[in-house]
């Protein structure tokens, strides 16, 4: 069955093979589990121990940045250790850094706290080592359809120059990718010396301290359903956890990092995809204000229109029947006596994050006047955010990857036929379909697939992705980038050439080549990734990426001027301009729900 309208939102991946971590971190001694709170969380038969934690919707601290010891508990400094505001932590060397894994952020949103805002994870005693990731939030990955994760998954990692900063050092925030229902902060095991998104080369090679972290997932992270939106008055919202779980990891950067050599007056926020919209969500957000001061927007089409709350809790209401749960005496209490695992199988996310046929469901942010109080695309444009300066920028081929996703790595590359049809599903209206079709007409391009990937690679993540920059660059200065680069490693072996695909300018920001067997960058690549950690540490220094003989990097203006990042980097003007002044006349942006979607 066509499912409608796939609000293109989902097709945010970042994607990447990420690693199951581990369940537990090793805590010498064992940490004490028991708050001075009154409600009890129960966790469920896939989650860690039981949790006692108060329910209250905000993340306070019990300490401040300020007040937090940089020394062992004995008083005898150690680099390796460090104080937190719950208790000591443990670390290790590596790459010329000292890195932290799997550091709680917020207690196990387990049993009762499952669907709620986060809430303080306890403190704990002794000094509890971070030597590994913790437990990735549940999931399903794709391709493989590998199920994995734990919900006891809220920690954040920090990777700081070694030995530590004499000042405090810039801090740069990652948040991962992948369609708001994959991924973690390191996208890796934690222990593999190449690839992912482990911020260690960053600190040793710039000085800057990097941060990543989990937050919920698919059904666990973005549900919303009227009786959570009813559950507690101070907090008119459902549907919206996960990215609450990033907000209060940036609380948690604000009380911590000071501890870890980091500024956290100078933090800079950055994220690719579903990250990149993630980052103008905290951007427009009044929840986020004043935790960080410069936003990084990677391949973040953050101004397609977000769907509404009662669209969202629509969705979630056909969950709970699915769920066996629209009859209960009580909804909620139902819903959370679920396994983990009858919540992932229970109306998920597309396989594919765009193409996928079937009953699934759309699981991402919703505009519900609290965390969101208008539309991003209107909050940018009236000046109604968070002023920082900004960096953004696209993937000149960002549709290739999920073309491939759906039809060639299966085997059935896309014909001729099938290709209307293709359109006809992304943009539900005939007449869009011609013109899109006459736009990108198949004899421009060697395969169907290719023509179909230009379509729905500009309209739907480059073009909103790029306009950004339009829009904020009236009240902050604002760099546009392109990435060009066209033999960036992917993770698997793909049977067609992908070009600059969806996600490829991570690993030269982070030099980390990637792959399940990373091949290392050639010499002409690691000149490009050292040049782009550059330009990336040096607008999270000074909010200005120039500097240290590279290439100038203009400001954006009505010409739209914008770096190239390929071998050599270039400067240009008027990036995609064609592509999104056709994009730009056409009516074809709505919200993702609501969509059909039959109760079986």
């Amino acid at each position: 069955m066509r499912v409608g309208y796939i609000g293109i939102l989902a097709a945010l991946i970042g994607f990447a093979l990420v690693g199951c971590g581990d369940d537990e971190n090793n805590v010498t001694p064992t940490p004490t589990r028991t708050a001075s709170a009154t409600n009890t969380a129960t966790a469920s038969a896939t989650s860690s121990p039981t949790q006692t934690a108060s329910a209250t919707p905000t993340v306070t601290a019990s300490a401040t940045a300020s007040s937090l010891p940089t020394q062992t508990p004995t008083g005898t400094p150690d680099a390796l250790i460090v104080m937190t505001d719950k208790g000591p932590v443990r670390g290790f060397r590596r790459d010329g850094a000292r890195s932290f894994l799997g550091i709680p952020y917020a207690a196990p949103p387990v049993g009762d706290l499952r669907w709620r805002p986060p809430v303080p994870h306890a403190a704990w005693t002794g000094v509890r080592a971070v030597n590994k990731g913790g437990a990735v939030c549940p999931q399903t990955l794709p391709i493989v359809n590998l199920s994995t994760g734990n919900e006891d998954c809220l920690f954040v990692n920090v990777h700081t120059p070694d030995p530590p900063p004499s000042i405090p050092a810039p801090v740069m925030v990652w948040v991962h990718g992948g369609g708001f229902t994959v991924g973690d902060g390191l996208q890796t095991s934690g222990l593999a010396n190449t690839g992912g998104t482990d911020g260690g080369i960053i600190a040793r090679n710039t000085g800057v301290v990097v941060v990543s972290f989990n937050y919920r997932l698919g059904q666990f992270g973005f549900l919303a359903h009227s009786s959570l939106t009813k559950e507690d008055l101070s907090h008119p919202s459902s549907g919206n956890y996960g990215i609450e779980d990033q907000i209060a990891a940036l609380h948690w950067v604000q009380t911590n990092i000071a501890a870890f050599g980091g500024d956290p007056k100078n933090v800079t926020i950055f994220g690719e995809s579903a990250g990149g919209m993630s980052v103008c969500a905290h951007l427009v957000s009044p929840l986020s204000q004043g935790l960080f001061q410069r936003a990084i927007i990677e391949s973040g089409p953050c101004l397609h229109p977000l769907s509404t709350l009662v669209a969202a809790e629509a969705q979630g209401a056909v969950f709970a029947s699915l769920l066996g749960c629209d009859g209960a005496a009580d909804v909620l209490a139902c819903m959370r006596a679920k396994s983990a695992q009858d919540i992932k199988s229970t109306l998920p996310p597309a396989a594919d994050f765009v193409f996928s046929e079937g009953q699934t469901g759309y699981w991402a942010p919703n505009l519900d006047q609290y965390i969101y109080e208008r539309q991003i695309k209107d909050a940018f444009a009236q000046g109604a955010f968070n002023q920082a300066p900004v960096m953004v920028g696209s993937n000149k081929d960002e549709g290739t990857l999920f073309v491939a996703m759906t039809q060639d790595l299966s085997g059935t590359p896309l014909t001729a036929d099938e290709y209307p049809d293709r359109l006809k599903y992304l943009l539900g209206s005939d007449s869009l379909v011609t013109a899109v079709a006459e736009h990108y007409p198949l004899a421009n391009y060697a395969t169907p697939g290719a023509a179909l990937a230009a379509a729905f690679g500009d309209g739907f993540l480059a073009c909103p992705t790029i306009d950004i920059g339009a829009l904020v660059s009236a009240y902050v200065p604002t760099y546009l980038y392109q990435f060009e680069y066209p033999h960036a490693h992917f993770t698997l072996a793909m049977p067609v050439d992908m070009g600059a695909f969806h996600s490829a300018e991570v690993q030269f920001v982070f030099q980390r080549p990637a792959g399940l067997t990373p091949v290392p960058f050639t010499t002409a690549e690691r000149d490009l990734s050292s040049q782009m950690m550059g330009y990336w540490t040096r607008f999270a220094t000074t909010a200005d990426p120039n500097g240290d003989g590279a290439l100038a990097w203009p400001r954006y203006d009505d010409a739209r001027p914008h770096l190239v990042f390929d071998t050599p980097i270039t400067e240009s003007s008027d990036a995609k301009g064609e592509a999104c002044g056709f994009w730009s006349g056409l009516d074809y942006e709505r919200p993702p729900l609501p969509r059909v979607v039959a109760v079986r």
